[in-house]
């Protein structure tokens, strides 16, 4: 089979040649359009709805692991509802906890079960609709708050991942269904399409979890995109991208001396993502919030899992002045980043949303990344899939802020209307106003950035954005002075 590495630049990129499409292989028998589509991304039941499921992963024990998490169970209805939360683990444990939510608040649950676990999920049922359940990690790495998986899906997607001499992913698979599960892993590196023996067949056991390290067979690999595909039954899949700081002496990627043959490189910045992947590629992939250069390093890295090439049009939405769309072809089991901090029609610190198209039709999988140091006030790392389904209704069921974290809400709009949007708080069984908060103008095809906790020192409710039109709405937490980049898509409210 032919080999070719994943391309590092986008000039690159428009000359190489198309591969061999991996769906061939006996391990990936049909194309990932021709695969039924799981529900594209988590969204909250009907508030008449009896019943809801959320599937979460990716986390560890908080005895030492680098995601220590809680599931954080947002009820935006107007009654109490009861939450069972099954804990899942790498190593067959279970442990169930039952909480109620009341009406207008939020619950939190830690991730714990007696004696431990490397690795840790959960699956959570909520006996009513209107609610939504996020993964909150809080550890060394830094915050972030991602929402839970609604459904399963025989295909998940990531474009993007790193293992180093300092930074690993793990992927955990979680079947919360009746029947074991046999999937299989395939992956696009910068050494080329590979299916390692040992991430073929793999079972992930009925209501359990299964953890892969991707460095026990993928060493050494500067990008990874992974390809997950299940031959019987259906996974909910999860990535968490770790990295710790650099050892003494060793070559820092995009140095001279990285580029020794013989040198072992390391990634600069530390920190943590916890990432649901993607059910299906689309043709359409939207980010709020974008910001790059002045020490934050931005990438748009796409992936084309299928077997036609895919013409793209990136296009970024500067708050000051306009940039260019970026207009590139992605061949079939490729991927291709465009970073944003070293394009010169994207001006340092100017902040943008970013709206990624297919303009042939053909479906990809696209995630921001984001890295950040000094001189930025910033530090760590973020990870998002872009977002796929505008609502008129948001729940941000983690919203998080202290005086070591600065809290943001990003509104996109991508209608031709302009709309006043509304930011409320769900506080001691009530709905109210964001302290301060007047209702946001939103001019078409703009996006609006609202910083939550200025004048306060700290906010932990839900939130519950309401727009006349559908919108886009994000939730990002940024440490001060501490580790964390936290990027996550809002839940939306049927």
């Amino acid at each position: 089979m032919a080999r070719a590495p994943i391309v590092g630049a986008v000039v690159a990129a428009l000359v190489a040649g198309a591969l061999i499409d991996k769906a061939a292989s006996p391990q990936t028998t049909a194309s990932p359009a021709s695969v039924p589509a799981a529900q594209q991304v988590p969204v909250a039941a009907p508030a008449k709805a009896l019943s809801s499921s959320w599937f979460c992963g990716g986390a560890t024990d908080t005895s030492g692991g680098y995601a220590p998490a809680s599931v954080v169970i947002a009820n935006s209805g107007n009654t109490a509802t009861n939450a069972v939360v099954d804990l899942i683990t790498s190593n067959g444990q279970r442990h169930q906890v039952t909480v109620t939510v009341g009406p207008k608040s939020r619950q939190a649950v830690t991730e714990d079960v007696p004696g431990g676990a490397p690795w840790i999920g959960a699956s959570v049922d909520v006996d009513s609709g209107a609610t939504s359940v996020e993964q909150f990690v809080n550890g060394p790495g830094g915050v972030t708050a991602t929402p839970c998986g609604t459904s399963g899906s025989s295909h998940w997607y990531f474009a993007a991942g790193q293992t180093l001499v300092n930074a690993g992913v793990e992927l955990t698979l979680v079947n919360p269904y009746p029947s074991d599960s046999v999937v299989d892993l395939s992956f696009t590196t910068d050494q080329g399409i590979e299916m390692p023996v040992e991430d073929q067949g793999l079972i992930v056991p009925r209501g359990g979890m299964l953890a892969v390290n991707l460095g026990d067979h993928l060493r050494r690999r500067q990008e990874i995109a992974t390809t997950v595909t299940a031959r019987t039954g259906r996974v909910v899949a999860w990535k968490t991208q770790w990295v710790t700081s650099p050892p003494s002496g060793a070559a820092i990627l995009g140095t001279p001396a990285a580029s020794n043959p013989l040198a072992d490189p390391a990634t600069p910045i530390p920190g943590v993502t916890v990432t649901l992947g993607a059910p299906s590629p689309s043709t359409n992939w939207v980010w709020a919030d974008g910001q790059a250069g002045n020490g934050v390093g931005e990438q748009y890295v796409i992936y084309n899992p299928g077997p036609v090439t895919a013409d793209v049009r990136l296009s970024v939405q500067l708050d000051q002045g306009i940039a260019e769309p970026f207009e590139l072809s992605v061949p079939p089991d490729q991927v291709i980043p465009i970073e944003s901090d070293q394009q010169a029609r994207i001006p340092a610190g100017v902040t943008h949303a970013a709206v990624l198209q297919s303009t042939n039709g053909v479906a990809v999988v696209a995630e921001r990344v984001v890295a950040a140091s000094s001189p930025s006030s910033w530090s760590g790392l973020g990870d998002m899939l872009g977002a796929r389904v505008p609502a008129q209704r948001w729940l941000l069921g983690a919203s998080y802020a202290d005086s070591s974290h600065d809290g943001w809400v990003v509104l996109y709009n991508p209608t031709n209307q302009a709309v006043q949007v509304t930011i409320d708080m769900l506080s001691s069984g009530s709905e109210v106003a964001l302290a301060g908060q007047t209702p946001v103008s939103l001019a078409p095809g703009r996006r609006v950035a609202v910083h939550i906790n200025q004048g306060r020192s700290a906010l932990e409710v839900a939130l519950v954005v309401k727009s006349p039109m559908p919108i886009y709405a994000e939730y990002d937490i940024y440490g001060i002075g501490t580790p964390g980049v936290g990027l996550g898509s809002g839940v939306p409210l049927s």
